[in-house]
């Protein structure tokens, strides 16, 4: 049995009330709200955000501008030993078989994903795979290098050991997942489990803050500030508008899959 000490569940969010209800919160029906947080930009944000959320729900203010600084707050304001993080506008999470799990089955698997991440010696971050397609989905479990989404993530926090914050906003959690897995040598992913949302198509988040071009341009100056930090694990690719990062596969590290 767990309590609301045990486990927080954080959703960063901005200028998505409706899609907040219509979609997150929907999918988290199955979990009592004690556990769950709204964590909004200032004074105009949780005013224009208490219209539309069931009173149940606590909001807090930030005082921050991006996901990146959002994201350390959060964890600055945690107490609880299981620290879950989920963005506002996730319609769906899906497995390989291209099922859509029910707000039971995503309870059951956030709390599944803790103790999978506590069996694991020096573990501290576990994630779901993060693709749309289910055709790309494998029914296993990895503990080598992999990206772990910010969209739906899990974090234990040891008190022997430092939170680790990030220096970057966008593709902040590229910086988690790698800063992770250089401190504790592994970083736990379920690769069997999707995400299905429309942030692109959706009003509010990021797109609000940037514009397509300065959105690109940050992209590319973190893709540098990374490639930098973390030299042979990762190489900078080309977009249509911008860079990205990849895992680079010459970086050999134990794995139990062939992925």
């Amino acid at each position: 049995m767990i309590n609301e000490y045990d486990l927080h569940i954080a959703i960063p969010t901005f200028q998505r009330p409706k899609t907040l209800v219509f979609r997150t919160l929907e999918l988290l029906k199955d979990v009592p709200s004690d556990y769950i947080t709204i964590y909004v930009e200032d004074e105009i944000q949780e005013y224009l955000y208490k219209k539309f959320i069931p009173p149940q729900y606590r909001i807090v203010q930030t005082n921050t501008k991006g996901i990146g600084q959002k994201r350390n707050k959060i964890k600055m304001l945690n107490t609880a030993k299981w620290l879950f993080q989920i963005d506002d506008d996730i319609a769906t999470i899906i497995n390989k078989e291209n099922h859509k799990l029910s707000p039971k089955e995503v309870w059951e698997l956030i709390i599944n994903g803790f103790k999978e991440c506590e069996e694991e010696p020096n573990c501290r971050l576990w994630g779901i795979c993060g693709y749309s397609n289910h055709f790309f989905l494998k029914d296993t479990i990895s503990t080598n290098l992999k990206f772990i989404c910010g969209n739906f993530h899990g974090t234990i926090i040891d008190e022997d050991r430092e939170t680790i914050l990030t220096p970057i906003d966008l593709m902040e959690d590229y910086y988690n997942t790698l800063e992770h897995f250089c401190r504790d040598g592994v970083v736990l992913r379920f690769n069997g489990y999707g995400t299905k949302t429309r942030f692109a198509k959706e009003p509010g988040g990021l797109q609000t803050i940037y514009s397509p071009e300065d959105r690109a341009k940050h992209e590319k100056k973190n893709c540098l500030i990374l490639q930098e930090r973390y030299k042979n694990m990762v190489r900078i690719i080309e977009k249509e508008r911008g860079m990205d990062l990849r895992l680079n596969h010459k970086y050999k590290i134990e794995s139990n899959d062939n992925d």
